[in-house]
């Protein structure tokens, strides 16, 4: 339990990790953004400002200069516009504009708090010029809570200090301490406003950034698992519709892709006038993805055994697949079951193996239904030496089908909860029929989906794998066709 929770972690970090990456890489392309147009629309106002201010002065009847309320202003204006520029130009980059947004606005607070402190009150605004300030801070750009609180972490600090050694003359004694240590406990709360405006604008804006990005990894993870499906399909043969041995089947996977598979390999008889044909069915525990991920891992280890080995038998496929997934596969917990057979032409035989697989049916051409049960354990679930796949051999003759399936046919419930199970199929395999050869897998298929109550509850894979009448002699197809005729 611990490796498997060790596992998730391994797996969700790099997400998390990805979402900040790219939450941040946007913060700081719109901090950029909103650093210029704060400076620019403070610059702006401050310009507006000095030119009201000399308007005013030059219309009173007695003009007074004030000339360090004109210093502070130019130097402010200059200080905001020089700003402007350099992140403007990119004489700075992104993660730059952050510590210059800082700075700027402790140097703007601590103006307004020592012309109001040390000179003329009527100089400066005091700490609710540090309030209007990180308010228009605040509202432009892109801070958390703990960033806004920056600044007025510094400026409260500064403001105490100044306040103790800047207070001018007045109430004296126990009044005058009173009225400093009000003055210096409410301070911090010109910060409020500012914080709660980045708390809100923050929290709203990562709600928007995850909507977005968790769209843009929806349509991302649909295209692959598009593309995942197309590959995975891709492995699967290709129904054979000519020759003595044919084959079809269905697959319906609970989700996009999943656990089930086929595997079609052919070699020549012993004659080398015909063609063998080896099938593996196999279903992988689990679905989806996963499940998928482990096929194509299987598929690899056929495709390199059969073209090692275009004769091998059954029984060796197992015994070699039970290797293989005991090996790899089952420390993660991975097993799996699967039927393995060879029809043989030239001597009428199917030769087959079954590892924990669902029993599947060999249906003779009058009509006649034997079962295929399993003849050995799930692969993966005992190591090689403790393997026997104990084949079996079966006359399998012109006409003849064999038909198997994974579980999830079997485990098809109804309304009331009932699966359709091992009987229920061998009721549908032989029951009598005029479904001509390859058509099994529909019959079935449909014929699970109507007993099916609901969403299929697992992958569902079911094929057919016959011979065709023409291999037969003319006598031979005349005495089945009235066999079939008397068991009717």
């Amino acid at each position: 339990m611990a490796k498997r929770g060790s596992d998730s972690t391994s797996v969700s970090s790099p997400l998390t990790l990805e979402f900040r990456q790219e939450f941040e890489a946007e913060t700081l392309s719109l901090l950029q953004k909103r650093f210029l147009w704060f400076t620019g629309v403070v610059s702006v106002v401050g310009l507006v400002a000095i030119v009201a201010k000399a308007a005013v002065d030059l219309w009173r009847e007695t003009p007074e200069l004030d000339l360090i309320g004109y210093g502070v202003g130019v130097g402010s204006l200059l200080v905001y516009v020089a700003a402007y520029l350099i992140v403007l130009l990119g004489h700075v980059s992104r993660e730059r504009v952050h510590t210059i947004a800082f700075a700027i606005v402790v140097l703007d607070g601590l103006l307004h708090i020592g012309l109001w402190t040390f000179t003329d009150p009527h100089a400066g605004f005091g700490m609710w010029g540090v309030l209007l300030t990180h308010v228009l801070a605040c509202s432009f750009l892109p801070w958390t809570a703990m960033q806004a609180l920056g600044p007025i972490v510094v400026l409260v600090l500064v403001n105490a200090v100044a306040i103790v050694l800047g207070t001018k003359p007045g109430p004296a004694g126990e009044t005058r301490v009173a009225l400093m240590i009000v003055s210096i406990g409410l301070s911090p709360l010109v910060g409020l406003p500012g914080t709660l405006i980045c708390w809100l604008r923050h929290s709203r804006r990562v709600e928007q950034f995850k909507m977005r990005a968790l769209a843009t990894k929806y349509g991302e993870f649909r295209r692959e698992l598009t593309d995942a499906r197309r590959i995975h399909e891709s492995l699967f043969p290709t129904p054979q519709d000519s020759g003595d041995i044919r084959f079809h089947y269905l697959y319906e996977p609970m989700r996009q892709i999943g656990g089930d598979y086929l595997f079609v390999a052919s070699s020549p008889t012993d004659d080398g006038r015909r063609e063998m044909l080896s099938f593996v069915v196999i279903d992988v525990t689990g679905h989806g993805i996963p499940a998928a991920l482990t096929v194509n891992r299987l598929h690899g280890e056929l495709s390199r055994l059969f073209a090692e080995y275009p004769s091998i038998r059954p029984g060796e496929v197992l015994k070699l697949l039970n290797r293989y997934v005991h090996l790899t596969l089952a420390n993660h917990s991975v097993y799996v079951t699967a039927i393995c057979g060879r029809i043989d032409p030239l001597h009428d035989t199917l030769e087959y193996a079954s590892g924990g697989h669902p029993t599947a049916f060999l249906r003779a051409v009058d009509g006649t239904v034997e079962e295929l049960q399993s003849t050995a354990l799930v692969l993966g679930a005992c190591p090689d030496a403790e393997f026997d796949p104990e084949p079996r051999i079966l006359r399998f003759g012109p006409g003849d089908s064999v038909i198997a399936y994974t579980d999830g046919a079997l485990e098809a419930k109804d309304k009331d909860g009932k699966m359709l199970g091992t009987r229920g199929m061998q009721r549908i395999v032989g029951a009598p029929s005029h479904c001509p050869s390859g058509t099994w897998p529909q019959v079935i298929l449909g014929v699970v989906e109507q007993h099916r109550h609901g969403p299929p509850a697992d992958d569902t894979l079911v094929i057919e794998v016959f011979r065709t009448l023409d291999a037969m002699p003319r006598e031979a197809i005349e005495v089945s066709e009235s066999r079939v005729s008397s068991m009717r």
